[in-house]
């Protein structure tokens, strides 16, 4: 009775107790006594889970959705951590191996083997740390003995003095046994630091200093920016600048989808005989614990060396239980966090390839677009041209729309293509601007003359056989080009007007120039011309006035039905009421006498005909009347008062 007393007793203390943590550790994966992974195996994992942190530590999107940049920014987050959680595996089990190791050499060894090299740099260390202190502490004695010997008097100075010399012989010979132990500790540091799987790690660790960074530097040297918010353009050069983009993004994501892959079954696999090596220490913790819950004979005594041995046994299964959670979970994680991110990369393959699609649609709309623009504006070119030559009989106004036409079609055809596929506008501005600037100063005068051209063959504007005046010289128009104007070169003095057989040619740029340009009146072909006689004294003026009127008169309305239908055009054209053309006779004094001025209106392409006529009629009137004979003095005199 005693006996099933003393063991509900120690069951209730330890075995509930180390059954606990046995199931505890089942639920972390822990691991049982089985070997762990070989060293070659760890490496492995470790550079490849390095190459696939660096791969999408690396990715960026050339173009894409704002949202592209959460994906991308949580996807280097995932790799950090499950590198991270990578290297705290791999220290797990690196210990584990050098545990099994010294476990091994401890076990063919005495008790006074030669120590492991973690043991004898532990050794040096705590041999150096004493040295060190004796040092601090001699040091410390000299510097009093310095004061007591300056305070001494003469009688005990040379007793202090040697009390200060043998502490500084002590002194050089612990500095000396202290600089020996420092370089003996360096030796053994290089040594264990440069050997063995652990040594190995931290040399990886080392290539990826960033991802072991505390918080404030990883955040200075880890603030990669991405491209994955970038503006979109919306020219066709940048929407299929986009399309290549996103193709080659999803091609690397297809990429990094594979090898988070095979860094996944590299973990499964280290993770394997970890999970099978726990489920038999979990169940060699319960065999134990049911060994110890079977009933016994009860003339059997209750060992209590038994209990303390199972005891034992219990706690080397918890050390390792923890050992191998350590080197476990982790390795657990990452599996985990890989599947995450694997799930996470399709997910943004798939965003991308929404976008892909849009953005292909988009540019063969755009080209279409294109292409519908270009075939409507040639329609109407074509159209324009058949409506020109149809309706249009004047060869120069053809001549002039068919030009406009030229023109107006071949810039609206470079407006569609420039808006189609050119991506910076603003870029495309500036470059105009400067562009723009050169062009003015290299060719101001050639581009005022494009700009005078359209104020000449405007409503107002000038026409092929208008005669005009531009810089003294005048001229019937022959033709208006585009930067040039040519001019049938007229000569003579007075009213007699003849070509000269030259051609003049005027930049039209003189039309914004300082020197006066006359021409005629839109839709008018007849100039001024006047004849003048001289009253002789005594003579009735009001008689002369009127029988010369009549005179000019008669001659005039022979074509005055001409002028007064150019008057009416006029007055159609200028839309404003203008004085008829009619012949007026004014008098005047003169340094000679009294003169008679009838003004009259000729038709210039008859003005010879028209002033011979008047003349004839004016002499015959005169010849046939005495009264009017004797009242003017000399003949009459033909002029014109404008020269044109």
């Amino acid at each position: 009775m005693a006996r099933l007393q003393r063991r509900a007793s120690w069951s209730r203390g330890g075995f509930i107790f180390i059954f606990l943590i046995a199931s505890t550790a089942a639920v972390v994966w822990a691991k049982a006594q089985a070997a762990p992974p070989p060293s070659t195996t760890i490496l492995n994992h470790l550079n490849q889970a390095i190459s696939w942190y660096r791969r999408v530590a690396g990715l960026d999107v050339a173009a894409g959705q704002p949202s592209d940049t959460l994906y991308l920014e949580n996807a280097r987050n995932s790799a950090v951590e499950a590198l991270q959680l990578a290297f705290q595996s791999a220290s797990a089990q690196a210990t584990l191996l050098a545990q099994q190791k010294n476990s091994g050499a401890n076990a063919n060894n005495a008790a006074s083997s030669d120590q492991t090299p973690q043991q004898q740099q532990g050794t040096i260390a705590k041999a150096l740390a004493d040295a060190t202190a004796h040092v601090a502490d001699m040091q410390s004695q000299i510097a009093d003995l310095n004061d007591q010997i300056a305070k001494a008097t003469a009688k005990t100075r040379p007793q202090l003095v040697s009390q200060r010399d043998a502490l500084q012989g002590e002194l050089d010979l612990e500095k000396t046994i202290q600089d020996s132990l420092q370089k003996i500790a360096s030796v053994a540091n290089n040594e264990t630091a440069g050997s063995g799987l652990s040594a190995q790690i931290a040399q990886l660790k080392q290539s990826v200093p960033e991802v072991f960074a505390t918080a404030k530097e990883a955040s200075a040297s880890g603030g990669q920016s991405s491209k994955a918010s970038a503006a979109q353009n919306t020219g066709l050069f940048g929407e299929a600048s986009i399309l290549f983009g996103q193709m080659r993004d999803m091609h690397d994501i297809d990429q990094l989808m594979s090898e988070t892959m095979r860094l996944r079954d590299t973990a499964e696999n280290l993770d394997a005989p970890l999970k099978e090596s726990l489920k038999t220490l979990v169940q060699q913790g319960r065999a134990i614990v049911n060994q110890q819950s079977a009933p016994t004979d009860k003339q059997s005594p209750v060992n209590a060396a038994q209990i303390a041995a199972t005891r034992k046994q219990f706690a080397a299964l918890t050390t390792q239980f923890k050992q191998v959670a350590d080197a476990a979970v982790p390795l657990r994680q990452e599996i985990i966090l890989l599947d995450q991110t694997h799930g996470e990369l399709l997910e943004w393959r798939n965003s991308i390839g929404v976008e892909y699609g849009r953005v292909l649609r988009s540019v063969l709309t755009r080209v279409g677009g294109i292409l519908l623009a270009l075939a409507v504006l040639f329609g109407l070119g074509r159209l324009w041209r058949h409506a020109t030559y149809k309706y249009i009989h004047d060869a120069r106004r053809r001549r002039q729309l068919t030009l406009i036409r030229r023109f107006v079609i071949g810039f609206l055809m470079g407006g569609v293509v420039v808006s189609g596929f050119i991506t910076e506008f603003s870029s495309l501005a500036t470059f105009a601007g400067f562009l723009t600037a050169g062009i003015a100063v290299a060719l101001q005068t050639i581009i005022l003359s494009l700009a005078a051209y359209f104020f000449l063959v405007g409503r107002y504007g000038v026409r092929v056989g208008d005669r005009v005046t531009v810089s003294g010289v005048t001229g019937d128009v022959v033709e208006v080009g585009l930067v040039r104007l040519y001019l049938m070169e007229l000569a003579g003095t007075g009213i007699d007007l003849y070509p000269t057989g030259r051609v003049v040619v005027f930049s039209n740029s003189v039309m914004f120039q300082a020197a006066p340009f006359f021409k005629q009146l839109p839709g008018t072909a007849y100039a001024w011309h006047e004849i003048a006689v001289m009253l002789a004294p005594g003579g009735d003026p009001a008689n002369v006035e009127k029988k010369v009127l009549d005179a000019v008169t008669a001659i005039y309305s022979d074509y005055q039905h001409t002028i007064e239908r150019q008057h009416a055009l006029v007055e159609r054209i200028l839309d404003a009421s203008v004085a008829a053309p009619i012949p007026k006779a004014a008098l005047n004094y003169t340094e000679t006498g009294l003169q008679l001025t009838v003004r009259y209106p000729v038709e210039i392409a008859h003005a010879a005909d028209i002033d011979d006529k008047v003349t004839r009629k004016l002499l015959e009137v005169i010849a046939g009347d005495p009264d009017l004979k004797a009242a003017v003095t000399g003949s009459p005199a033909l002029r014109a008062p404008i020269k044109a």
